[in-house]
């Protein structure tokens, strides 16, 4: 049986009783069917991942005695993702898929041609949504660091601002493809990927001017999620 694991903003020390309830009772109760005695691994974004089993249920809470800690280095390759923001599930898929592959930071835009109701975008409340599809992506792919998630921003505060010392913007007419302008050497790297209906040709222009190189996935014309996990996977490959 697949071990289960719990995310949890709590703190956790070994030989104590960690009490878990609401959304992680439901979660236990209701889709996991998780059962006293059942080993359990509990991590809250420390590094150290805790072992140790459920101790007693209760009609509200689930109660699990911590019996051991190991800790995971963070291996940070200094890599983040921009993305403009699309309608769902494309953005839910793209942080759920990188949060997976390993991704440190995870960048959202408005861009021109972003697709998304901007009388309904309520941006905090977005980004604490894909906090929890991150959490819920670290627990299936057993991660013990959360990606940073970082606010809604439009696409030139960002362009203006970056600083990494590699800087690559997706373009299915660059002439070079992702392997040919991807520098391993580099010690930080940003993708910045375009939305359905793509970038403008001003917004190309601004980003190249700005030092960032285009490049290119190859002549199929990819949704947006696909080009975002092609184009990370590559370099984590690479890595």
């Amino acid at each position: 049986m697949r071990q289960i694991r719990i995310y949890t903003n709590e703190t956790l020390n070994v030989s104590n009783v960690i009490v878990l309830k609401d959304q992680i009772y439901h979660y236990l109760n209701n889709v996991l069917k998780a059962k006293e005695s059942q080993k359990i691994v509990l991590f809250n974004n420390t590094g150290y991942d805790f072992y140790g089993h459920i101790k007693n249920i209760t009609k509200n809470t689930f109660e699990v005695f911590i019996e051991k800690k190991i800790f995971f280095e963070n291996t940070k390759s200094n890599f983040e993702v921009a993305f403009s923001v699309c309608k769902n599930p494309c953005s839910d898929l793209i942080v759920q898929k990188l949060t997976e592959l390993g991704i440190d930071k995870i960048q959202p835009l408005i861009s021109e041609n972003s697709i998304f109701n901007n009388k309904k975008l309520d941006k905090e409340k977005k980004n604490s949504h894909w906090k929890k599809i991150s959490i819920s992506a670290c627990e299936q792919s057993e991660r013990s660091y959360l990606p940073l998630i970082k606010p809604i921003i439009s696409f030139d505060d960002y362009i203006k601002n970056c600083s990494y010392d590699q800087k690559i913007i997706l373009d299915t007419e660059a002439e070079k493809m992702l392997s040919r302008v991807y520098k391993k050497n580099q010690s930080s790297c940003s993708i910045l990927i375009g939305p359905e209906g793509d970038f403008t040709k001003e917004e190309y222009n601004i980003a190249k001017k700005l030092n960032f190189s285009p490049a290119s996935l190859g002549d199929n014309i990819l949704r947006v999620e696909t080009a975002v996990i092609a184009a990370f996977s590559y370099i984590k490959l690479r890595t």
